[in-house]
């Protein structure tokens, strides 16, 4: 189930999640993915949305139940 709720996000929202599992900050995630702090945020926010979630917190635990956070650490 995990897994197929991430299947709907697009690809930088699924780099951005899997950037926020692993436990960084915004403007980490912004230097990681060569993005600005805005620009992240709204990714965060599209993901939050498309996935129906309320936090960061509830992104990583889905990230974690699926099984990706484990390739990339």
């Amino acid at each position: 189930r995990a897994l197929e709720s991430l299947a709907a996000l697009n690809e930088r929202e699924r780099e951005v999640a899997l950037a926020l599992a692993g436990g960084r900050s915004n403007a980490e995630i912004g230097a990681l993915l060569h993005l600005s702090v805005p620009t992240v945020k709204t990714h965060v926010s599209g993901v939050l949305a498309k996935l129906e979630l309320n936090n960061r917190v509830q992104i990583a635990l889905l990230v974690h139940d699926a099984g990706l956070l484990d390739d990339r650490e």
